[in-house]
This record gives C-alpha cells, structure tokens and sequence, in this order.
C-alpha cells in the first residue's frame, strides 16, 4: 500500500509541482494520473519513487515512512520514463545482462535469464544490436523488457506513450502487460498521460491532476 498525505513539492518559492496531494493506492491496483504537461503528474510518481524532497506532508509504503524505504532490500520499484538510460555503444544482451551482474546473479544463470526475457518479450532479434541503433519502439520495448529481470512490486510509467504513432502505443502496451502480469501478481502500477483514452484499458481507475492537486477520479471499472 502507498499512501500519500498532504503531499507537497515546490520546485521554487512561488511554485508548488504538488500541493497537499492526498491518496491511497492499495496492493494490486493499477492506477492512472491524467493531466496536461505541468500539472504536476510527474513530480507525483517521483514522489512516490523517493526522488523527491517533500515541502510537508507524509508518504508512507506498507506503513513505512518513505525516507526509511531501502528501494533494494524492503521493496522493488520499477520506474519507465521517455529517456531511458543505457550503455548506448554497448548491446542489449548486454544492457540486460548488466542489470544482473551487478546484482552478483552467477554468469550461467544471468545468461539463462536474459534470454527467456528476451523471448518472453518477442525482442531475441535485438540482442546483438547496439543500443544507440535502435528505434524509438525497439529502446522502449528494451526498457520494459529490462525491469522483467526482478521481481516489481511498484511499477511507475511517465508518459511513455508519447506522440501519435498508433502501431507504436500498440507495441508498448503489449510488452507493458506483459511486465504487469509477470509475478508479484498483485504489483501497484501508476501510470501517467495526458490522454485518459491511452491509458483507459490498462488501469481499474484514473485520478485527474491540476495544478499539483487530485481534483477528480474515474471510477473504478
């Protein structure tokens, strides 16, 4: 459970990105924030992925305070935003494989796990290709395909269907379900857009955002 009180963020003086932000999501739901750019739909999942400092108010996960949360040891976070970090001259077995390196996974299983990710993920073409020679499409499916590779309990997306490319948000959704499904089952997932219509068959309920504050929700389907 993740549960928000008051919660607020200024980013200067005379500017709150959040402003007395109240919610709470409960293990297993799928959320969606929608609002327009600026309204304060990123600087809640940073939030809630401890990246930012709070003016006042509380976050707590599983009732724990939030500043008390080892994001390696007491919950596993995923988070996807539009600019995924990667070694861009090396290749995506590689990418991947890194992840569980550096987790100290033995090189005989992190091998056995990166392939199933990448079959899992219909992306084993990619995996001798060069980050920095992928398409929007491929990067994006290589960043979802990558958090697969441990289990997630909070699973965070920031406008990751961006622009108008249909096949393209198509494509993505299918890999993002993909990683929902995939164990913990019961895994929150937040996702944020400036369109309800993208986001709509992915989450039970959508919370509207405004000016740094919920100012609405749809109801749960």
């Amino acid at each position: 459970m993740i549960v928000l009180k008051n919660a607020t963020v200024a980013y200067s003086k005379d500017y709150d990105a959040l402003l007395g932000v109240n919610l709470t999501i409960n293990s297993g739901e799928r959320i969606g924030i929608v609002g327009e750019a600026g309204s304060g739909k990123t600087a809640l999942l940073r939030v809630i992925a401890g990246l930012e400092n709070l003016k006042c108010g509380s976050v707590y996960i599983n009732d724990v305070p939030l500043k008390k949360i080892n994001f390696l040891t007491d919950v596993s976070l995923g988070y996807i935003t539009t600019k995924a970090t990667f070694f861009e001259r090396k290749t995506v077995y590689y990418n991947l494989a890194w992840i569980l390196k550096t987790r100290k996974v033995p090189k005989r299983e992190r091998e056995a796990k990166v392939r199933a990710v990448l079959d899992e993920f219909e992306i084993s073409y990619l995996a001798d290709m060069k980050v920095n020679s992928l398409s929007p499409l491929e990067r994006r499916q290589v960043q979802i395909a990558r958090l697969a590779l441990r289990p997630i309990d909070i699973l965070l997306c920031d406008e990751i269907f961006d622009g108008k490319d249909e096949d393209l948000q198509k494509q993505v959704k299918k890999s993002l379900m993909t990683l929902i499904n995939k164990d913990p089952k019961d895994k929150i997932v937040v996702i944020s857009s400036e369109d309800e219509k993208l986001i709509s068959d992915l989450v039970g309920k959508i919370y509207h955002i405004d000016g740094g504050s919920i100012v609405g929700n749809t109801n749960e389907k």
